[in-house]
């Protein structure tokens, strides 16, 4: 039978949205998109547009190019066209000649060696590189028909007015009719002059920046002209040089080579060429060949090390991009712009279906459809006995295939071209079987996934984990030995000091090992968390204690395994316990005042059958002497009756019989009190002294008992002051509360305390017979607190106290009393 919460569950749309089917053509059509989305992300991803630009010459790759091309021209003209005689020969080291052809080769820049020296080739952009020393200029162009001009400035103005786009670097400085970008870069390079700190230069992202170089006298080139890191060129064997101690790839000179036993076997190092022997107690170095060293220093920081800036004002640099490469470069630039628009296309509207498939199938994945089943989750025989960490796996290695995919399309799309010859099938049968692959991963990662949330929906991801098993299946065998009993019967104390012990231990191993110092730690935590968890148990055995203290019910639970779960079950015995005893004390109150209203009840009927008589006694003509004997049986049946009337009025009050609360005004309600005792207070010669603080105060409660507290106790204090002394009334406000205090000194010593006081029939003087019966202030307190108030007594030598406290009601709550009461 449904329930309330699934009776949507009926409707036509829930039925075919639940069915089995819906949720299979889902899943198998989530796959598929899924593949589409990943095929369209990894295209998007790998697309080489700019998409900040729609220009290729705004792109970041033409300014890539044309940095890159500014580099190895000024390169060129710094590390060869300057060292060329005449005859195109290099008059440096071969070292630095083959360290040019090396960096020509590692930046994949052609050329090709002539008779006339090595000549760049080019087919992005036309150049125009040459130096001027002494009056004489070595140039290196790809331009036509440059031998027709005759001066340096002749070629480059007819370059300027010929080629658009270009860059000019002449004189040490950069021109061009590029228009600036705005976006300002700095450019930071060392210079011989400045060793210690960098140049810096601004220039905007589009254009390049002047750059400089430098050489020493340890036969070192560095160039920088754009690039970050300086090229380093060396006019020596950079090897030989490391054998003999100098390391100039580094900047390190070492002295004082060791041997291998000079070397002890307990090292430390500092995560670079330099370590710490401790066995000898000192430092040692080694070199990138594996040869050590007794000391070591900075080249620059050796007396004799010398730096001098390369002259590079007679450099001149031209290049500008051919108008037929650059009109196919826009063209190519376009394509790959519109296709990385198209995928990215495609990534949002695949991204969107897939997000609502994904929610829906995560929804209904595990529900169960079947009407008459009261199980709303429902996952099918043979996948919930799978276990938990397998769904897990699958979910890593498909998002971790995936990810190695996408990252290695290009050299997917190279073995692809390997198997299919036509280029159009090439890309076809390309992205087909990406998507296939990708919609396999998907299948595996995404229904683990689904799986593992149905888990989630029937509660059964811990009971069907295999580490949960074997930890179950431990801890039973750990249930059975004795170590479990004696530190389960351990206080709560001893328990914690042995975690604590064992995690300080735990620490110190930690810190002095190093082979065991990721499973100590692993322990280390795991007996943190089983800390904090005794620690939130102990939260809870608090708590419970709480409630204890406040007579509630602890519905909070303490885990069996838990170190305080013994003193939990002390708790429940001794709240069971108390429990039971409150419930016995109540029973027993109310037996008493059951026993008290029958007895009182009981006793009214003979005992107005003994006064009717003694009034019919009174009436006779009797001698004196019987006369006299029926005054003394009608007063002390009087006294009786009084006594049984109080009990009785006690025993209504306590029951909460016969308490008809209402709004009245306290300090009206013992005005009155007092005018109609004025008599009494005259008769009795005491003085009383009368202070009333408070014009009004309306409290909720019976008048008539009220009344009859504010009677007794200014009877009390009429009949038991000493003669001569004064009585005290006094009423004030205390918070919220209205007070009425009355004190005197008592006419005999009071040798008795302020409980026994409050008893029933219990009188201040014990050697009187006559006067009360003792039930006066056990009335008033009854009263009292039968309306809400709090009655109590106070002793301090002879003087006497009884204090009434009643809260004060405000009119929004009066009302709302009023109204219930009516």
């Amino acid at each position: 039978m449904a329930t309330k919460s699934r009776k949507f569950e009926q409707a036509e749309w829930f039925k075919i949205f639940s069915a089995k089917k819906t949720r299979i053509i889902a899943f198998i059509l989530a796959c598929v998109i899924a593949g589409g989305f990943c095929l369209s992300l990894v295209l998007y991803a790998n697309s080489h547009a700019d998409s900040s630009s729609k220009s290729y010459l705004k792109s970041e790759s033409y300014k890539l190019a044309s940095n890159e091309m500014y580099e190895e021209l000024c390169v060129t003209a710094s590390a060869y066209l300057r060292y060329v005689d005449e005859d195109w020969n290099y008059t440096q080291p071969r070292h630095l000649f083959n360290d040019y052809l090396n960096y020509l080769d590692y930046n994949r820049y052609k050329y090709k060696k002539t008779e006339d020296g090595i000549r760049l080739i080019d087919s992005r952009f036309d150049y125009y590189v040459g130096i001027t020393q002494n009056g004489k200029t070595r140039y290196l162009s790809n331009i036509k028909d440059i031998e027709n001009y005759d001066s340096e400035t002749d070629k480059i103005e007819a370059f300027k007015s010929s080629h658009k786009n270009y860059i000019l670097r002449r004189d040490n400085e950069i021109m061009s009719d590029r228009t600036s970008s705005g976006q300002i870069v700095d450019y930071y390079y060392n210079t011989a002059e400045y060793q210690d700190n960098v140049t810096e230069e601004f220039y905007a992202d589009n254009l390049v920046p002047v750059g400089g170089s430098y050489y020493d006298n340890y036969g070192r080139y560095f160039y920088n002209y754009g690039n970050y890191d300086p090229i380093a060129f060396y006019n020596v064997d950079s090897r030989y040089n490391v054998i003999k101690g100098l390391d100039l790839k580094n900047g390190l000179k070492y002295s004082d080579r060791l041997e291998d036993e000079e070397i002890g076997d307990d090292y430390d190092t500092d995560d670079g060429n330099e370590y710490y022997d401790y066995d000898n107690g000192r430092y040692y170095y080694e070199d990138d060949y594996g040869n050590t060293w007794a000391k070591c220093e900075n080249l620059y920081d050796l007396p004799d090390y010398k730096a001098t800036d390369n002259d590079d004002s007679g450099i001149t640099v031209f290049f500008a991009p051919k108008a037929e490469k650059l009109t196919a470069m826009e063209k190519e630039y376009t394509e790959a712009l519109n296709d990385m628009y198209r995928a990215k296309l495609f990534v949002i509207v695949f991204g969107i279906i897939e997000f609502m498939l994904v929610c829906y199938l995560l929804l209904i994945c595990a529900y169960n459809a079947e009407p008459e089943s009261v199980e709303r989750w429902k996952q099918g025989n043979f996948l919930k006995k799978v276990p938990t960490e397998v769904y897990l796996i699958l979910m890593v290695l498909a998002i971790t295939f995936a990810f190695v995919f996408g990252a290695c399309w290009n050299y997917y799309v190279s073995i692809t071209k390997n198997i299919f010859d036509n280029a159009l099938a090439n890309s076809v049968f390309r992205n087909i079987l990406a998507v296939a692959l990708f919609a396999l991963a998907y299948f595996a990662g995404f229904g683990s996934l689904m799986e593992f949330v149905g888990k989630i929906k029937t509660r059964s991801i811990f009971k069907e984990s295999l580490i949960c098993r074997l930890c179950k299946f431990l801890w039973r065998k750990y249930k059975e030995t004795s170590l479990y009993h004696y530190f389960h019967g351990l206080p709560l104390g001893i328990k914690l000091t042995w975690k604590f012990i064992l995690i300080f231990v735990g620490i110190f191993v930690v810190m002095s090992s190093r082979l065991t110092m990721l499973i100590l730690l692993a322990v280390e935590i795991v007996l943190c968390i089983s800390m904090l968890r005794d620690f939130s148990q102990l939260s809870k055995l608090s708590k419970q204690i709480d409630s204890l203290g406040e007579e509630k019910p602890y519905e909070g639970k303490i885990r069996k395994t838990s170190p305080v779960y013994a003193e939990s079950e002390k708790l429940n015995s001794v709240q069971d316990k108390v429990r039971e005893s409150v419930e016995q004390q109540i029973q027993s109150e109310r037996l008493k005042i059951e026993l008290v209203t029958n007895v009182s009840h009981d006793l009214k009927t003979p005992l107005t059958s003994i006064i009717s008589y003694i009034d019919l006694l009174k009436k006779m003509d009797l001698d004196d002497e019987a006369s006299s004997y029926v005054k003394i049986l009608d007063k002390k049946a009087q006294k009786l009756k009084g006594i049984v009337s109080d009990v009785f009025s006690i025993a209504k009050a306590t029951s909460g019989v016969d308490v008809n609360l209402t709004k009245l005004d306290f300090v009206m309600l013992l005005n009155q009190c007092i005018a109609d005792a004025e008599d009494k207070i005259a008769d009795s010669g005491k003085i009383v002294k009368i202070n009333i603080n408070a014009d009004s105060a309306m409290v909720m409660g019976d008048g008539d008992k009220l009344y009859r507290v504010f009677q007794n106790i200014v009877d009390n204090a009429l009949n038991y002051s000493m003669d001569g002394t004064r009585i005290f009334l006094d009423v004030y406000k205390k918070a919220d509360r209205i007070v009425f205090a009355e004190k005197n000194i008592s006419a005999t010593p009071i040798n008795f305390t302020e409980e026994e006081i409050l008893e029933r029939f219990v009188r201040g003087d014990k050697s009187r017979t006559d006067g009360g019966s003792g039930l006066g202030l056990s009335i008033s307190k009854s009263f009292t607190e039968a309306c809400g108030g709090i009655f109590n007594i106070e002793i301090d030598g002879d003087m006497f106290k009884a204090i009434v406290e009643m809260p004060i009601i405000q009119e929004d709550t009066a009302e709302k009393t009023d109204d219930k009461t009516e």
